[in-house]
C-alpha cells in the first residue's frame, strides 16, 4: 500500500470509527502494510533525510522539533558516504528519497546534495519537501539541478502567502515537476509521555507511521522521526528521553538489506515515550511558542 494513500485512509479511520474498533483494526492494518512492504516487495517505500534541522517556518507541534533548533546543516561528505553504503545494501530498492528538514532550501550546498542523491539512487524518486517560502529567491542553478537530478519539488501547503502560480511557472520553464496540496495541512500533536510509561507493543500498534517511517541520519536508520531529533527537545526543556542502540540500525554494521527491513517492522524501545492512542490529528496550523505543552 502506498504510504500517502495509507495516511489518508488512517486519518479518516481514526476520525470516524469508535476507539474499540480502531483498537482491533490498527494492528491488523499495520501488519498487512508491513508484510507487503518488507516481505513481498522487499523494499522501503521512502526514506527521509534532513538536509537541515532548523526552519524558517516554526510550526507548532513539529515532530522534528525544528522550532527548538538554532542551526544544523547536513554534512555533504558524510551524506555522500551514507548514500553510497545504503545504495549498495539496498541495491537501489528505495522507492523515494525525501530531502526535507527543517527547511532544506536553507542549506548552502543543496545543489550538491541533490546531485549526490541522484548519483547513488539512479532509479529512486527524489522529492524535495519544502514550505516554499524562499523558492522564488532560488538561483537558476537550483532549478537546473532539479531538472538534471529529476527532483520533484513538493511544497507543503500552510496557510501562508505563497505565489504558487509563479513558482509553478518557473518550475515548468525548467522542466521541474511540483506538487502542492489543495488544502492547508493539519498538524499532528505527537503526545510524548516524558516518563516513558507506555506499552511498547501497544504504542507501536496504534502508530500510523509504524513500519512506514524511515529516517537516515549520520549512518543510522531510524524507524521513527522522533528519536533522531529528540535531543533538541531534551536540551531545550531539560528532559532525558533516552535513545539507545535498539532504536536504530547502523548501516555500516549490517551485512544485508533484509536486516534493515526486519528492523523496520518492529517496535523500538523509544515507543514507550509515545502515547499514540491520544494523538490529536488535524490541528489548525499555528506558529510555535516553544512551549512543552505542544509535545506532551
Amino acid at each position: 500500500m502506498d504510504y500517502n494513500i495509507f495516511m489518508i485512509f488512517a486519518e479518516k479511520l481514526y476520525k470516524t470509527l469508535p476507539a474499540g474498533i480502531i483498537e482491533k483494526l490498527q494492528p491488523k492494518i499495520m501488519s498487512v502494510v508491513s508484510r507487503r512492504l518488507h516481505t513481498v516487495e522487499k523494499s522501503i517505500n521512502y526514506i527521509d533525510i534532513n538536509v537541515v534541522d532548523h526552519c524558517n517556518l516554526k510550526c507548532k507541534y513539529c515532530a522534528n522539533f525544528c522550532p527548538l533548533v538554532n542551526e544544523k546543516f547536513l554534512d555533504v561528505a558524510e551524506f555522500d558516504k551514507d548514500c553510497e553504503r545504503l545504495s549498495s545494501l539496498s541495491n537501489g530498492k528505495i522507492k523515494t528519497i525525501r530531502l526535507l528538514g527543517g527547511e532544506p532550501l536553507l542549506h548552502p550546498s543543496l545543489i550538491e546534495i541533490m546531485a549526490v542523491t541522484r548519483k547513488h539512487f539512479p532509479l529512486s524518486g527524489i522529492d524535495l519537501v519544502t514550505n516554499g517560502i524562499v523558492l522564488l529567491k532560488m538561483p537558476m542553478a537550483f532549478w537546473t539541478q532539479c531538472n538534471q537530478s529529476v527532483v520533484r519539488v513538493a511544497i507543503s501547503h500552510y496557510p501562508i502567502h505563497l505565489n504558487y502560480t509563479k513558482i509553478k511557472s518557473i518550475a515548468k520553464e525548467y522542466g521541474v515537476k511540483t506538487e502542492y496540496g489543495k488544502k492547508p495541512r493539519g498538524m499532528y500533536k505527537w503526545l510524548l509521555d516524558i516518563n516513558g510509561c507506555q506499552d511498547i507493543k501497544e504504542s507501536h500498534s496504534y502508530c500510523i507511521r509504524a513500519a512506514q517511517c524511515a529516517v537516515l541520519q549520520e549512518g543510522k536508520i531510524y524507524a521513527c522521526s522522533l528519536p533522531p531529533w529528540i535531543r533538541y527537545f531534551n536540551d531545550y526543556f531539560g528532559k532525558d528521553l533516552k535513545v539507545n542502540g535498539f532504536d536504530y540500525i547502523d548501516i555500516y554494521k549490517v551485512k544485508k538489506f533484509e536486516e534493515i527491513l526486519e528492523f523496520m517492522g518492529k517496535p523500538i524501545p523509544f515507543c514507550r515515550y509515545c502515547n499514540t492512542k491520544e494523538i490529536v490529528y488535524s490541528n489548525a496550523w499555528e506558529i510555535s511558542k516553544k512551549e512543552i505543552t505542544e509535545w506532551i
